[in-house]
């Protein structure tokens, strides 16, 4: 139970290409469908994606974070654009945050714990590309052994460009991480599944 009448902040974490854009994108329409009111944070470094002035038009708020590195100088910004949301906004229901591929997610607990939420207040969704499983295991693993261990739950995404037996794979590395920890395969690029739908805002998407 988020503190205070907080707005819920909700994490789509991932490494570069996952689909955490399409994840955020998904989510606002979701949010949309029910008129639920959302600020959107974007850590910008590359091409997000995503056309702010539509957003805007469609009465979002989207605030851009710049600065590069979320373990150093992104973490003040994070907590300074959190606590603007949150004092200047009094009937949001949701803080949506897509960091950077390569942002530090202790970083980003450490940031948003200091605007008074608990670490049980966020709602961290991973999202895993198991067509990159190799380079993780030798490139990433210490990183992405953090980022499971701090998420709620793990979307396997990209399971129609993999075998059955990768998106297998995918989902033992996660359970050997976090054993327990909820999965859900699908492709990003279809509509989310109710069951997902229900985990994330509590209601199924007709």
């Amino acid at each position: 139970m988020i503190k205070n009448n907080r707005p819920e902040v909700i994490l789509f974490t991932g490494f570069l290409g996952s689909g955490k854009t399409t994840m955020l994108l998904k989510t606002i329409e979701m949010a949309s469908v029910y008129q639920k009111k959302c600020a959107i944070i974007i850590n910008e470094i590359g091409e997000v994606g995503i056309d702010n002035r539509q957003m805007r038009m469609l009465g979002y708020d989207v605030l851009d974070l710049f600065g590069g590195c979320v373990c150093c100088t992104m973490k003040v910004t994070l907590e300074a654009t959190i606590n603007h949301l949150l004092e200047n906004n009094d009937n949001l229901d949701y803080i949506l945050f897509e960091p950077s591929g390569v942002a530090d997610p202790l970083a980003l607990y450490e940031a948003i714990t200091n605007c008074g939420y608990a670490e049980s207040d966020i709602q961290n969704i991973f999202i895993f590309d198991p067509t990159r499983i190799d380079f993780y295991q030798k490139h990433l693993k210490t990183l992405f052994w953090d980022s499971v261990n701090l998420a709620n739950y793990v979307v396997i995404n990209k399971i129609d460009e993999v075998s059955k037996e990768r998106t297998e794979e995918a989902a033992d590395m996660v359970a050997s991480i976090k054993p327990g920890i909820k999965s859900f395969k699908m492709n990003l690029n279809n509509e989310l599944t109710s069951e997902f739908s229900q985990h994330l805002m509590g209601k199924e998407v007709s």
